[in-house]
């Protein structure tokens, strides 16, 4: 009976310390920050109509989405539900990403986004949430920065 109280007395400090590693491991180590899991998909870019660019110093951004999504913006209409918007984002004529939304459902504020790299996949620690953040101020123009291009009739290039 004797071994059995040492060999518990024993087990105490051994696990003061194994719990104290794993608290400092925790709390020193980075978390890592992931994309947020949402519906975005990446679009068949080739299907995609040109609707405006945007040029400030070194950037240049072509804005991409479908010819129903312009067609429903130019009537006064919602774009339909799984509309792409895509901005395709070059610095100093570098392809550096696309930043994609997509229309989730039939609200006018659903609406997720999402940051690809040039090769099509997920930037794993973006924090999209500031896309929509963002996006909320223009609610009006269902949440576009570049709806006056997508309503207008002049060439983009």
């Amino acid at each position: 009976m004797n071994i059995f109280r040492w060999s518990g007395l024993l087990a105490v400090p051994f696990l003061l310390v194994l719990a104290g590693y794993f608290l400092v491991e925790t709390q020193l180590a980075p978390t890592p920050a992931l994309a947020a899991p949402n519906a975005v998909t990446f679009p068949p870019l080739e299907q995609l109509e040109h609707y405006t660019t945007v040029r400030r110093g070194i950037t240049r951004e072509h804005m991409l989405t479908s010819r129903e999504a312009l067609a429903a913006l130019k009537a006064g209409l919602p774009v339909p539900t799984g509309t792409h918007m895509v901005l395709v984002d070059y610095q100093s004529d570098v392809l550096t990403r696309y930043l994609v939304g997509q229309k989730t459902g039939d609200g006018a504020d659903e609406w997720e986004y999402q940051w690809f790299w040039p090769d099509q996949t997920v930037k794993a620690d973006e924090n999209v949430a500031r896309c929509y953040s963002c996006h909320r101020s223009k609610q009006s123009e269902q949440f576009l920065f570049t709806f006056d291009g997508a309503i207008s009739d002049d060439d983009p290039l």
